[in-house]
This record gives C-alpha cells, sequence and structure tokens, in this order.
C-alpha cells in the first residue's frame, strides 16, 4: 500500500513538473492552458518562463483583441525582468500598434521608465537619459489630465540635474586643464540648456575668464577679438551682477582685456611684415583713443601711453626699413614718409627716450630723400 502511494505521489510530481516547463506548454494546443500558465508564472514573478510563452500566444492570438493585454504582459515582464532596452522598443511600439487600449497610458509611461532604468551616472554617456526625457514629456503631452504627470515631472527634474551635472563638470575640466576656450563655449552652453541653474553667477564670472584666458594663450593677431570677448562678458556681467562679491575682479579682468588689446596689437604689427607693419601701429594709434578711457589703473594707463609712444616711433623705424629693402622708384616715397612720421612723433614727445634714435633716423632719411627724389 505504501509503495503504490509512494509511487502515485512520484507520478503526481512528474506530472506536475512536465506542466511547469516552459517546452511542455509551447508543446500544447492547449491556449488556454498557453495562457493561464503565462500569467501564472508572471504573477509569481517567473519571467522567464512566461516571456515564450506570450510570444507564441501573441502569434497564436494575431489580429485578435486579446491580442492588446497579452502584448502588454510581454512588455511587462520584459521590463521586470530587467531587460530595458528590449522592453523600451516594445512599449513604444505598443502604443504605436494599440493607442486606444486601455493599457496604452501605461505602456507610455513604462516606455519612459524603460530608458529611465537604463541611465548611466553622470560621468558616462546620457543618451539614454536624453531619450528618457523626450519619452516622459511625450506622455506628459499625450496624458495631461493623468495621475502620473507629477512623477513624470519629477522624474524629468532628476534627469535633467544629470546632464546639467555632467556638462558642468566638462565645462569644469576644461577650465582646470586650461583649455579655455572649450570652458567659454561649454559655460555658455551650460547657461542656455540649465537657465535655472544654481550657480548662475559663478558660471558667467567663468565666462569672463575664460575668454581673457583664452586670449592670453593666442597669438598676437588674434588676440583682440578674443579680449573683446572677455570685455563684453564682463560688461554683461556688471550690469546684471552689481552686488555680486566678483565685481571687483571683473571690472580688473576688463580692465586688463582693455590694455591687452592695445599690447597685442603693437606685438601684431611688430612680428607682422613692413607693408602691413604702418598699417597696423596706425589702426593702435586710433584703438587707443578708445581703450585709455576705459583704464583707471595707473600702471596701465603708463603702460599704455608708453606702449602709444613706441608706436609713433616704429612708424618712423618701419618707414625707413621699407625704404632700403624698396625698389628705387618708391624708396623715395618710404623715406617722405618716415620724416613724415617723425615730424608727428616729434609735436608729440619732445622728451622721449627713443628720440636719439628718431633723429638718426630721420638724418638718413632727410639725405636719402633728397637723393632718390632727384632721381
Amino acid at each position: 500500500m505504501k509503495k503504490i502511494t509512494y509511487i502515485a505521489l512520484i507520478s503526481l510530481l512528474i506530472f506536475t513538473s512536465s506542466c511547469n516547463t516552459t517546452e511542455k506548454i509551447l508543446k500544447s494546443n492547449d491556449s488556454n492552458l498557453k495562457y493561464t500558465k503565462a500569467m501564472e508564472w508572471y504573477n509569481k514573478g517567473q519571467y522567464f518562463k512566461a516571456i515564450p510563452v506570450f510570444e507564441e500566444l501573441m502569434g497564436l492570438f494575431k489580429g485578435e483583441k486579446s491580442t492588446e493585454e497579452i502584448y502588454f504582459y510581454y512588455c511587462m515582464a520584459q521590463y521586470k525582468q530587467k531587460s530595458y532596452l528590449l522592453a523600451a522598443y516594445h512599449f513604444k511600439n505598443y502604443s504605436v500598434k494599440h493607442p486606444f487600449s486601455k493599457y496604452a497610458e501605461e505602456a507610455a509611461y513604462m516606455h519612459a521608465e524603460s530608458y529611465n532604468k537604463q541611465t548611466l551616472d553622470y560621468s558616462l554617456d546620457q543618451t539614454e537619459t536624453v531619450n528618457a526625457i523626450e519619452a516622459y514629456q511625450t506622455f506628459i503631452n499625450s496624458y495631461p489630465s493623468s495621475a502620473r504627470i507629477a512623477d513624470a515631472n519629477i522624474k524629468i527634474d532628476k534627469l535633467r540635474l544629470k546632464l546639467e551635472t555632467k556638462a558642468l563638470k566638462a565645462a569644469e575640466l576644461y577650465y582646470k586643464t586650461k583649455n579655455y576656450r572649450a570652458a567659454a563655449v561649454s559655460y555658455q552652453n551650460l547657461l542656455l540648456d540649465f537657465p535655472d541653474i544654481d550657480e548662475v553667477q559663478d558660471i558667467q564670472f567663468k565666462i569672463v575668464k575664460s575668454y581673457a584666458k583664452y586670449a592670453d594663450q593666442s597669438i598676437s593677431s588674434k588676440q583682440k577679438e578674443r579680449y573683446e570677448s572677455s570685455i563684453k562678458a564682463a560688461n554683461n556681467y556688471i550690469n546684471r551682477y552689481p552686488n555680486s562679491p566678483y565685481q571687483d575682479q571683473i571690472i580688473k579682468t576688463k580692465e586688463l582685456a582693455n590694455f591687452n588689446i592695445l599690447k597685442s596689437r603693437y606685438n601684431a604689427a611688430m612680428s607682422s611684415n613692413l607693408t602691413e607693419r604702418t598699417k597696423i601701429l596706425s589702426e593702435m594709434q586710433s584703438e587707443y583713443n578708445v581703450i585709455i578711457d576705459e583704464l583707471k589703473d595707473e600702471k596701465n594707463i603708463e603702460s599704455s601711453n608708453l606702449l602709444l609712444e613706441k608706436a609713433y616711433f616704429q612708424i618712423i623705424k618701419t618707414e625707413y626699413l621699407a625704404a632700403q629693402e624698396s625698389k628705387s622708384e618708391e624708396k623715395a616715397e618710404h623715406y617722405k614718409a618716415a620724416i613724415e612720421a617723425f615730424n608727428v612723433f616729434n609735436s608729440k614727445y619732445t622728451n622721449s627716450k627713443f628720440r636719439n634714435e628718431a633723429e638718426r633716423i630721420l638724418s638718413a632719411a632727410e639725405k636719402n630723400f633728397k637723393k632718390y627724389s632727384n632721381g
């Protein structure tokens, strides 16, 4: 009797076990059994068993109303199985195929949730973060009366904070590694993308400094426009934050940028060929008249005045050198220009430290002008 009972129990276990394998269920011709077992496994959290059965059921009931429910649970099983990439795809597909289903709203929300689950730390790739934000926003636009709207907005804020943090850290890294052009652009883009960021004043300050430091690193011919970018950013900061603790630093940075424009123009002239040098030095003289009004520091004013004096002297010297290197028929013109430049210099700087050299050049220029102007 005991032996019979034992055999009966073993048989029951074997039968039960055979019914609990995915392979056995898939081989069955009973669609209702398949659906029942798939839902049973789903409710027990045995998603790996339920998924292939749901897949077959979708094929069996293709085109029927019941497919909507089966496909939804299939999507959910993929999500709960942590197959978030597949879940995101299928929830999106569900929304397209069954826009009027009773599960459509939840599918749209779960599409965003699936992307959210794939997001990485801010220091890593943020593609899925962007996808999640877009999916939540699509959900909000599609279901503005949903009870999940508040939750979706909270999650968007958290995701945007991740993007904001990544962008801020990237800009800070550029600044720390002295890649100031990239830092300036990154900080500006940060403010455009995240205008509500807490560190607005700090970022605006870094933009001013980044442009100034970028100009410092540049070749003299490029410095003027880059210092002007720093000045523009400084003016914007001064007007927006008159009570900022950075005001004094910004004002000093702006003043130094103005002085450095003058200095860079002089250096650009001296590194250019003789043909361009006089032109650049003459432009620098005009720029001086604008810049000097912006300067308040006595040291910068004194240095600017010395640069202007050197510019007037260098025009004399440049025209004389150009005459020496010119063809015979062009020499007189350059010697005459050197003499005229001396007269301007002499009227402005009677006690210049460059006077002795300027007078020697004048003497030689006058002598050679007579020689070449007489043919």
